[in-house]
């Protein structure tokens, strides 16, 4: 037990270190904060247009309602955000690989994926958080009632959203170490990011269950809205939670096993 509280507390003095460091580097290039921020916004801005111009046309779209695809965004613009904020770092692997920036880590004292994924905190990233998560209370508080229950799913519907977006981050970045300078991590993060801003139920049965069950793109933000809309049973849920942990445990695995035989620039 107190090995393992030791472990959590040198986990947290990393995040505050990374913390510190992020905020005292954008402390210093303001201009950049400020037009980080404004250009997440608009982001957001144009995905919510275009879909109210939709409904004005429309009453029901894969299924869902205004309402309903309201809390659908909440949930893209939260795991968006949390990728902004804290695993930044992933844009710059490719690079990293091929110049060998990698062989530090071989000799850490942590996990590799999480200091090396997580080292980059986004001051700006996290501030488009804080502006996604009112977007998603506005539109829960549109369509639900809360109670204590729906706090603790909520909770849930987050924290399975980051998850499945760092596993799929980790993914398409342990492809990188068998097709060096393929620049894959980029190039499948713009094919995913083209899938999950729009419901699942437009695409046919047995494409829906890959994106869900094999690349978990559903479960950044489909699965999660259907949590906290009702769409979804809990006995369900709990299944897409076991599965997407069971599937983080073995790509974690697969990049362990990937980074130890990785041949680094200094072997």
């Amino acid at each position: 037990m107190n090995a393992l509280l030791k472990k959590i507390l040198r986990y947290l003095r990393i995040i505050s270190q990374f913390m510190r460091v992020g905020i005292v580097r954008k402390s210093q290039f303001r201009v950049e904060f400020f037009s980080q921020v404004i250009m997440d916004l608009i982001w957001y801005f144009t995905h919510i247009l275009v879909f109210e111009f939709l409904y004005l046309h429309t009453d029901s779209i894969a299924g869902w309602n205004r309402e309903e695809i309201r809390v659908f965004l909440g949930f893209l613009f939260v795991s968006d955000a949390f990728m902004m904020a804290c695993l930044g770092q992933n844009w710059h692997f490719a690079d990293d690989l091929k110049n060998g920036n990698l062989d530090t880590f071989r000799v850490k004292p942590a996990s590799t994926i999480f200091l090396y994924f997580f080292q980059r905190f986004s001051p700006e990233g996290f501030t488009n958080l804080l502006f996604a998560l009112s977007y998603l209370f506005y539109a829960l508080f549109q369509k639900i009632s809360f109670s204590p229950q729906t706090w603790v799913w909520l909770l849930w519907a987050i924290l399975l959203s980051w998850w499945g977006r760092t596993i799929i981050v980790v993914f398409f970045s342990t492809i990188e170490f068998y097709i060096l300078n393929s620049e894959l991590s980029r190039f499948f993060s713009e094919v995913y990011m083209s899938i999950e801003d729009r419901p699942l139920d437009i695409f046919p049965k047995r494409l829906r269950a890959f994106f869900i069950y094999i690349l978990p793109v559903g479960l950044l933000s489909y699965i999660p809205a259907c949590m906290l809309l009702g769409r979804i049973a809990w006995q369900t849920c709990l299944g897409f939670t076991l599965w997407l942990f069971f599937l983080g445990c073995l790509i974690f695995k697969f990049w362990n096993y990937s980074f130890r035989r990785y041949e680094s620039a200094l072997g």
